[in-house]
């Protein structure tokens, strides 16, 4: 899956309209921020990365590896969904693999995750 522009969330109100009227869970490394959305079809992403989480050589490299992450296991999630990925300040400490099981047993607790990949068509 593509993460282009549209997919991702860039204004602060998205991410509080996730924060208010979505759900939440929490992992290890990570908060993930979730809100099923009625009228559009598209997944929509949103990252967060505060400074906790280290300088700006390590908070670059977080993103890029959830940006990653969500590129390789996007289609597993519904279409109809705005989701937001909190790094939490231990995810520095972690790497790629074990950042990787927490956002998918997080997108199972939040019963997010599909087996199968969806086709976004």
């Amino acid at each position: 899956m593509k993460l282009t522009r549209q997919r991702r969330m860039r204004q602060w109100g998205e991410f509080q309209v996730v924060r208010t009227k979505g759900q939440s869970a929490a992992g290890k490394y990570l908060v993930l921020g979730m809100l099923e959305k009625g009228s559009a079809t598209d997944r929509r992403f949103g990252l967060i990365t505060s400074k906790k989480a280290g300088k700006a050589v390590t908070r670059n490299l977080l993103r890029r590896r959830f940006r990653e992450i969500i590129r390789k296991h996007g289609d597993h999630l519904p279409p109809k969904v705005m989701l937001v990925t909190i790094a939490r300040w231990r995810a520095s400490q972690a790497t790629f693999q074990q950042l990787e099981a927490d956002w998918i047993k997080t997108a199972k607790r939040l019963k997010l995750w599909q087996e199968q990949p969806i086709d976004p068509s």
